[in-house]
């Protein structure tokens, strides 16, 4: 791992271990963890979007994820982490959404995030995050704790799946 990387995982690993959105966003900016070096982990997949993890511990993950053109991530939420997107090349497209009293989700908001831009989530952000330009996507993610447990949305019916770290893809 690079020097200037292993230090940015050590100031991630230096901050509480349930950081406000104020303090993750402090941090990211003194580090400018838009300037870090990951390209030994940007690997894409012909199949679905890739999940190449960095770093995990019982506080925090770094992972980079990256997207061809037309791919997507199943609408999902993030078990109970903060995180953080950084995208370090091309433009992400998050879609939002809002879980009704029936149980059903409904789209509310779609949003486009640029290189060098940063987006967070909260704990209750139900989103689904796609690649629909014409070139790669890659992004580096922060969860705090991290990703252990996510539930798996669909528009059809009120039906949640489970997804957990040890399972395959995502």
């Amino acid at each position: 791992m690079d020097i200037n990387l292993r230090s940015f995982v050590n100031r991630l690993e230096s901050l509480p271990d349930n950081p406000s959105p104020d303090v993750l966003k402090k941090c990211l900016r003194e580090m400018d963890g838009r300037q870090v070096p990951i390209d030994e982990y940007v690997n894409f997949s012909e199949e679905r979007y890739k999940r190449n993890v960095i770093h995990v511990s019982s506080k925090c993950e770094v992972s980079v994820l990256c997207f061809q053109r037309g791919q997507n991530t199943p609408i999902h939420d993030h078990g109970g982490s903060i995180g953080a997107t950084i995208i370090r090349q091309g433009m992400m497209t998050e879609e939002l959404f809002n879980k009704q009293p029936t149980g059903m989700i409904v789209s509310t908001f779609t949003r486009r995030f640029r290189t060098e831009e940063f987006s967070y989530v909260n704990p209750a952000t139900i989103h689904r995050v796609s690649n629909a330009d014409t070139g790669g996507l890659v992004m580096m993610n922060i969860y705090f704790p991290p990703l252990t447990l996510m539930n798996l949305y669909n528009l059809e019916n009120t039906t949640v799946e489970k997804w957990t770290a040890d399972m395959k893809g995502f």
